[in-house]
């Protein structure tokens, strides 16, 4: 894992993790299907930009062996994510997202044959009790809708995660992005304009949210994490999923108002403190710290 790899993980996270934050602002003003729409619609256009520019180019490919992973990611993905944050905080939305790991880890043996070493695993066991901690057991009658959409949105993005791995040795992270996007505008516009919820809303928070996450949580970092898979495994790109609750926590924190306790600061300093060595070692080994089962 070189250093590009590295700074791709923490921008992506770092984006990720503010757009919890973005989403909840903007869905106190518009549905989320309708929000849905109006991120991807910006997405599309602005990749549109930069076909229409020459800094990204498509090639002649069998393009509809995407389906799977489009299914998974941005369709199942976003509609559990978005409203899974409509019922919970963002903090609390973020914090779950980091069991995408533990449940790309799983997946990966079984259908990309490749397992990690003793390290690798203890770091991920260290990064799920750090979310442990910071979930902590706050079960209501009305967070328990959030948190199931949430759990069923972090199990689409590893399948997501999963998937690309396996496309990418046919397509490149420009021409996986792009069809993201478009799929993604299409579906949430035709979904949320026959369930009736699509509106046009020029509100403050619903424009500022709906560009950062069309522009930046999309395009950019959906870029940035299709090239990272393209470079290693999946088992070691969504260990930076950590550090997007550690993003969230402190944009939940700083912008909502929202309560962390010591427990909560323990879980983000085991989080900190394994991706800092899984980062580190993988800089530094000569080889992969991962290989194919056999």
């Amino acid at each position: 894992m070189n250093l590009k790899v590295v700074v791709s993980g923490i921008l992506v996270s770092t984006i990720f993790g503010f757009s919890f934050l973005f989403t909840k602002n903007a869905l106190d003003y518009i549905s989320p299907l309708a929000f849905l729409s109006h991120r991807f619609c910006i997405a599309f256009l602005s990749y549109l930009v930069l076909l229409a520019l020459g800094t990204v180019r498509l090639q002649k490919k069998p393009y509809w062996k995407l389906w799977k992973l489009v299914l998974f990611q941005p369709v199942l993905y976003f509609i559990f994510e978005t409203y899974g944050v409509q019922r919970i905080n963002s903090s609390e939305a973020g914090m779950i997202i980091a069991l995408i790991p533990i449940t790309v880890n799983i997946l990966a043996v079984f259908l990309l044959k490749e397992k990690g070493d003793f390290l690798h695993y203890f770091l991920v066991g260290l990064g799920f009790i750090g979310v442990s901690l910071i979930v902590g057991f706050n079960i209501t009658l009305e967070n328990i809708p959030g948190k199931i959409y949430m759990l069923l949105a972090v199990f689409s993005g590893a399948m997501y995660s999963v998937l690309s791995r396996k496309l990418s040795k046919e397509f490149s992270p420009n021409e996986i992005t792009f069809f993201m996007m478009m799929i993604g505008a299409i579906f949430f516009t035709l979904f949320s304009a026959i369930r009736g919820e699509f509106s046009l809303v020029f509100n403050v928070h619903v424009t500022v949210g709906a560009l950062y996450l069309g522009i930046l949580s999309s395009t950019a970092a959906f870029f940035l994490l299709n090239y990272m898979i393209n470079k290693v495994s999946p088992i070691v790109t969504t260990l930076f999923s950590n550090l997007t609750t550690v993003t969230s926590v402190i944009a939940g924190v700083v912008f909502r108002n929202e309560e962390v306790g010591a427990q909560q600061l323990i879980g983000m300093g085991l989080i900190i403190v394994s991706l800092i060595v899984t980062a580190l070692r993988r800089t530094s080994a000569p080889r992969s710290n991962f290989c194919p089962q056999k």
